[in-house]
């Protein structure tokens, strides 16, 4: 049960910078013929150095943006996601690692914001061991119960790359945001040759929606394309609301040290 130290006051500052943020959400269980090795396999091949870009236009202005995902010399891996544009920056810093059986297990979620409406900062903490997530944040301070499976903002979409190669097509995840538990339901359907800022891709797409007091939501909240022969990196990005959608792009990057390149053209004799 959640407890706070304090009342959470809702609050009505919501930066630009910070909802280009929620855009890259868009990214468990294995299928049981896998055994607890091949996972465990499965997932530390995914989990190669990479580097993104993408870029996007909040209100008229341009937010560029870039995701990193390195392994500690600790076994521990970090990722991070750096939005910025004219109206300041923000830094999300995830901290995870892989279970025996090859499933992510957040470790530690961070979020700096500076922007011309002030300063802001997230964190939450996980302790397994005691099967407790100490989290702070502006509006609040407290703890909440953890249970096997539990995914931040960050690591859930990690942990869909493994899904999808392993053949999954509907997927559920509980991630923990602010100190509050929120569902989201991933759902393939279909695939795209995509064309991208380096040419066009081979992509898997899926649409998100989020699950409320048990009840999914009418309305689907976003439209995501992963690469299919790039370890289903994300190449493009749509956020709705009412009628409004933004689209999040892929400029460029690397997996492995390998740049991104696109499907091979075919030349006329």
């Amino acid at each position: 049960m959640q407890q706070l130290t304090k009342n959470l006051a809702p609050t009505k500052l919501i930066s630009i910078l910070a909802v280009s943020m929620a855009i890259i959400l868009a990214m468990g269980v294995f299928v049981a013929s896998f055994s607890w090795a091949e996972k465990l396999q499965v997932a530390s091949e995914f989990l190669v150095p990479l580097e993104m870009k993408y870029s996007t236009k909040i209100k008229g202005m341009d937010v560029e943006l870039t995701q990193r995902l390195v392994k500690n010399e600790n076994g521990q891996f970090a990722e991070t996601i750096v939005a910025e544009g004219v109206l300041g920056k923000v830094t999300e810093k995830g901290l995870f690692h892989l279970s025996q059986n090859g499933h992510v297990i957040p470790d530690s979620f961070t979020k700096k914001q500076k922007t011309i409406i002030g300063k802001r900062f997230e964190f939450q903490e996980y302790d397994w061991q005691a099967k407790k997530l100490n989290f702070s944040f502006k509006e609040g301070t407290g703890s909440i119960g953890l249970l096997s499976g539990y995914q931040d903002t960050m690591t859930h979409k990690q942990q869909l790359r493994f899904d999808l190669a392993s053949g999954l097509k509907d997927i559920y995840y509980t991630v923990i945001k602010k100190g509050k538990i929120e569902d989201y339901r991933y759902q393939v359907i279909g695939n795209e040759v995509l064309a991208t800022n380096i040419g066009e891709l081979n992509t898997t797409i899926l649409l998100r929606k989020d699950i409320i007091e048990g009840k999914e939501a009418a309305d689907i909240q976003s439209k995501i394309w992963l690469a299919s022969d790039w370890d289903f990196v994300m190449m493009k990005f749509e956020t709705y609301d009412k009628n409004k959608v933004t689209t999040m792009k892929f400029t460029q990057g690397t997996l492995d040290g390998r740049p991104i390149t696109p499907l091979e053209t075919k030349t006329e004799i």
